[in-house]
């Protein structure tokens, strides 16, 4: 029998941890990684100030490089992510698959940027 992506994704919500625009806005401490996870396209368009970017489809592959690109020092498994998307469904299951592979301090904003455009808060746009 196959899963419809909304259930797919609420799945994946009820095993992973999420955060709200506001806990973002207000509580990122300084060793937490905010994590775009959109297409580069969508990420050009206008992202969160200070996130980093790394595509959904290579997250697996490409999230221990990038936290060594960023200086990151302590043992990756132990590093706070806040991932985010347009509108949480594919951060929920980038979180679920980052949780899968052994990651423990990661969430997943829920509402994406849409809810992040919607609450008025600024949003970079490269060049």
């Amino acid at each position: 029998m196959l899963v419809s992506p909304a259930d797919f994704v609420a799945k994946a919500k009820a095993t992973i941890k999420e955060c709200t625009v506001t806990q973002v806005k207000d509580g990122l401490g300084p060793d937490t990684i905010l994590l775009d996870i959109r297409e580069p396209d969508e990420y050009v368009r206008g992202h969160i100030p200070g996130a980093c970017h790394v595509p959904r489809g290579m997250l697996e592959f490409q999230i221990l490089e990038m936290l060594e690109q960023i200086g990151v020092k302590k043992d990756p498994a132990d590093v706070d992510i806040v991932l985010y998307c347009g509108t949480g469904g594919r951060s929920a299951l980038a979180t679920k698959s980052l949780d899968d592979m052994g990651f423990r301090n990661v969430r997943s904003m829920d509402g994406g940027i849409i809810a992040w455009n919607e609450a008025g808060l600024p949003v970079d746009t490269p060049g």
